[in-house]
């Protein structure tokens, strides 16, 4: 169980690393950086040599090959079908000592992680789709928050709350709720190119309620046959996304405030709490510096790798204030 857990921690810090690189990857525009699934014009690595990238432009005219952005989409590759191994892994393992341990989670991950790669693919062939994007964040994360449960339950020495009076599960599960419906805000904004449609905070273009068309922004399907690289929506609708996700963050941070402290006042929980109010802080300054500054590649990642670890801390707080 020892050596189980340790592979469930290590697949945890992997999933974490390929949350942070898909978000690297999409940020730095390089979403599209191999136009096939799952190799890059038709190569296992991607192309590199003169004739190689000659061949391959001749078969995908509509992308010419642009080497710095089809490594980055390969690596990501590389690292997600290893997290896929890992987690075959864990279900193999688990359904090998089925008699001593329940193999029902790893097997749900098996069936995620699929449908993840799936996603991937799509998110390729269907043109960085929104709806598509927003669900391949979504199931980096939820395959994060899994993995981090798996670990968690695998670790003896993690225990139950003690004492209920403070935080009651529910209290935990709203708070996880909202940070959810937020990372989905920030994973549409981002798939839709509206991360800039605002300059300046807390106003947006100079203005506290700026024109907006949420009756576009919100669209989750526009058909087939549609290239959404950049962005196709209008500056209203974009405002719009981007208004939205404003304030999500701040019935988010309001809710998160006091969820803290509810949590100082035990000793217990109090860690937790710090972590929490701690990532909430460093989240708020790293989304205002990434508006101040026009969306520095470096702070935007970093801005994503944050978020999954706010979602983890509430993870870690709900599995603590679960019923033994």
């Amino acid at each position: 169980m020892k050596n189980y857990s340790k592979l469930a921690w290590f697949g945890v810090a992997l999933a974490l690393f390929v949350v942070v690189l898909g978000a690297f990857v999409r940020l730095s525009d390089a979403g599209l950086g191999c136009p096939d699934w799952p190799g890059c014009y038709g190569h296992l690595d991607w192309p590199t040599e003169t004739h190689e990238i000659t061949k391959a432009n001749d078969a995908f005219p509509e992308r010419a090959v642009e080497p710095h952005k089809a490594w980055k989409e390969m690596v990501h590759r590389y690292f997600a079908g290893t997290l896929g191994l890992v987690v075959l892994a864990l279900f193999l393992w688990a359904f090998s000592k089925r008699r001593e341990m329940s193999y029902s989670l790893p097997l749900v991950l098996g069936f995620v992680i699929v449908f993840q790669a799936a996603l991937g693919m799509w998110t390729v062939t269907l043109q960085l789709k929104p709806i598509i994007v927003m669900g391949h964040l979504m199931g980096g994360m939820l395959t994060l928050s899994l993995l981090f449960w798996l670990a968690l339950s695998s670790s003896q020495k993690i225990q139950p709350y003690r004492y209920a009076g403070h935080v009651k599960q529910w209290m935990v599960g709203l708070a996880l709720f909202l940070v959810i419906l937020q990372i989905m805000l920030g994973g549409w904004t981002s798939s839709n190119y509206a991360a800039l449609s605002c300059v300046g905070f807390p106003l947006c273009n100079g203005q506290l309620w700026p024109d907006m068309n949420f009756s576009e922004a919100f669209v989750m399907w526009r058909g087939l046959g549609v290239n959404y690289e950049f962005g196709v929506l209008d500056a209203p609708s974009r405002v719009a996304i981007q208004m939205a996700h404003r304030l999500g963050f701040v019935v988010v941070t309001l809710y998160l405030a006091w969820l803290t402290t509810r949590l100082m006042k035990n000793r217990e929980l109090m860690p937790l709490g710090v972590t929490v109010a701690g990532l909430l802080l460093l989240q708020i300054t790293l989304g205002i510096v990434n508006v101040t500054f026009s969306l520095p590649l470096a702070v935007a990642t970093a801005h994503n790798g944050v978020a999954a670890l706010l979602l983890l801390s509430l993870v870690a707080l709900l599995y603590k204030t679960r019923k033994s």
